[in-house]
């Protein structure tokens, strides 16, 4: 018994199209990777500001503008390089896991 469906055009699925759908799924997981670990660096740096708002002024070197700008900058750099290893927090491979389906 054969069922036919008038105006459904059907293709058959060739090598090129699951290529081609293989390399777009690739490319979203990597971007989707990719956008986790900024997440995960700005949860960290956020974090690390709050801690630093925690502490008492700094004895050593007097407060200015320039030592602010140096402090987030080195945060920052701390925080991307965190994000980038492998389980800092798991919040990277959690947040991944949920968004890939």
């Amino acid at each position: 018994m054969s069922i036919q469906m008038t105006g459904v055009i059907t293709t058959p699925v060739t090598d090129t199209q699951n290529t081609t759908n293989t390399a777009r799924q690739l490319q979203r997981e990597k971007n989707l990777e990719k956008a986790c670990q900024g997440f995960e660096a700005l949860m960290l740096d956020t974090l690390m500001q709050r801690m630093r708002d925690t502490l008492p002024g700094d004895s050593l070197f007097p407060e200015s503008n320039a030592s602010d700008i140096y402090q987030s900058l080195h945060d920052q750099y701390l925080t991307e390089n965190l994000s980038q290893g492998r389980r800092v927090t798991g919040f990277k491979e959690f947040l991944y896991q949920q968004l890939k389906v």
